[in-house]
């Protein structure tokens, strides 16, 4: 049973892992990043 539960828990970190990965890149997460729009412009 926890062999399981275990093996659902690992697939749901990976589910989301690969989404994050997908929406904010590879690089660090940051909060102004975060929160401010991406258009290739400087500040």
């Amino acid at each position: 049973m926890f062999r399981k539960i275990k093996k659902s828990w690992n697939a749901f970190l990976v589910r989301l892992a690969k989404e994050n990965q997908e929406q904010f890149g590879n690089k660090r997460a940051d909060c102004c990043d975060l929160n401010k729009p991406h258009n290739g412009g400087g500040k």
